[in-house]
């Protein structure tokens, strides 16, 4: 779609919300006409204000369940949708989140996912340096995801999520149901956090301690901007 085309368009229909009657009237018309031409609908219009962002995962074909959480508790925290995206390099898979939205949610919601989510793998690091080097990998790895887990859920605690207007809602299914025509498979997140142990509990304390030093703020008075940060100690 011509993106020059929809910009005369939607220039069309604000004008076409004028007060002054007859201004409205021309307006509409050129609206209808232009729309007629270019076999332009109101959904192509609507959609039109979906915007995308990528954002880099840090994972692989399929992402931890402590990367996934962060990504769809950002995505709520500014009315973005998201989907996974990995994409195989001829050696590795590496893995992308599209956040998609309206009104800068898309780009908003990779921002902050980008800076959590280093946030958290320092964090990470930092707890598994911790642990004893001769701690078999498997559990260190459980801890280490155990850790995250409960570092997310503590961040969470603090996020509300973002109310849609009823606009906005049938902009996104307009946009998803013009982009997917079969509705997107759900991949499952990968839980390496199966067999815990008692042991493991340590992890979980540790990462609600850090999760509570996070400072995340949405914005206010219904705007969508990130303010991110650590309390100091």
């Amino acid at each position: 779609m011509d993106r020059k085309i929809l910009d005369k368009i939607k220039k069309c229909l604000r004008l076409a919300q004028s007060s002054n009657a007859n201004e409205a009237a021309a307006a509409m018309r050129q609206a209808q006409k232009l729309m007629e031409i270019h076999g332009v609908t109101a959904d192509d219009v609507a959609i039109s204000d979906v915007e995308s962002h990528m954002a880099k995962a840090g994972a692989g074909m399929t992402p931890p369940s402590h990367v996934a959480m962060l990504a769809n508790m950002v995505a709520g925290a500014f009315g973005a949708e998201l989907v996974y995206c990995p994409q195989h390099d001829g050696e590795r898979w590496h893995g992308r989140f599209e956040f998609y939205g309206v009104n800068g949610a898309a780009e908003v919601a990779g921002y902050a996912f980008e800076v959590l989510g280093r946030q958290l793998k320092r964090d990470r690091n930092a707890y598994l340096a911790t642990l004893s080097k001769r701690m078999k990998r498997a559990t260190k790895v459980r801890r280490g995801d155990l850790y995250a887990q409960a570092w997310v859920n503590t961040v969470a605690r603090e996020v509300s999520p973002h109310q849609r207007s009823e606009a906005e809602d049938k902009t996104i299914a307009a946009y998803q149901a013009k982009r997917w025509e079969e509705p997107l498979e759900t991949r499952q997140a990968r839980d390496n956090t199966k067999g815990m142990r008692s042991h493991d509990h340590d992890a979980l304390r540790q990462g609600h301690r850090d999760g509570k030093k996070v400072n995340f703020h949405q914005g206010v008075n219904g705007t969508r901007q990130a303010s991110i940060g650590e309390v100091a100690s």
